[in-house]
């Protein structure tokens, strides 16, 4: 099983956490009500954009289904048997490619 795919399988069974300012980020682009419901949606049905093993982090893009938002989370798996949500955003077009690949 790929490191995506244990990270996956704990927020399937809810063996991970979600820090407050991933949920305040999030509400403030406007990823609300229900953000953790959302961004948990996010980390199980999303697909990692970057990877940064450096820092045991990973970028997860996916798409809120009923609002067709794009999010982006970052996942931290430093501790694998509790992967953290520790940031979460709308991407800006500016900066991004069909909101997957960075703009250089």
């Amino acid at each position: 099983m790929d490191l995506f795919e244990q990270i996956r399988k704990k927020f399937i069974e809810g063996k991970y956490a979600i820090s407050d300012h991933a949920i305040v980020e999030g509400r403030k682009d406007g990823i609300d009500p229900k953000t953790v419901e959302k961004l948990e949606k996010v980390a199980i049905n999303g697909k990692i954009i970057e990877e940064y093993p450096g820092r045991e982090r990973i970028l997860v893009y996916s798409e809120i289904e009923k609002d067709g938002i794009p999010v982006h989370i970052v996942i931290d798996y430093s501790e694998p048997e509790e992967p953290v949500i520790v940031t979460s955003y709308i991407p800006d077009s500016r900066y991004w490619i069909k909101y997957q690949i960075r703009k250089k």
